[in-house]
């Protein structure tokens, strides 16, 4: 959760937009708890100033309940902001906005 800024919004695959470190934490969770192990590989980054926007695919699989793994590729893309200690949080999150 260190990589997201407090009032980050992301995007389900659902399309519901998450507001807030908070409600993207029981998403996060879940991923946990689905024993998600994902893969990720920035392809573009674009950096205006303090944002940088970044065109990221992941690879990921997760286990459900039933113990059956499942294969995931999202190509999301993703804003972040440069903090005053020079780091970057992640302030905007769509894992599906390219596709």
């Amino acid at each position: 959760m260190a990589l997201y800024d407090s009032e980050a919004h992301f995007v389900t695959p659902s399309g519901e937009m998450l507001v807030g470190a908070e409600s993207i934490r029981k998403v996060v969770g879940g991923m946990i708890k689905a024993r998600t192990q994902m893969q990720s590989k920035v392809v573009r980054a674009v950096t205006v100033g303090d944002i940088a926007q970044l065109y990221t695919d992941f690879a990921a699989t997760t286990v459900d309940s039933s113990g059956k793994t499942t294969l995931m590729h999202q190509k999301a893309i993703e804003v972040l902001r440069r903090q005053t200690d020079g780091g970057w949080k992640l302030i905007m999150g769509d894992p599906n906005g390219r596709g």
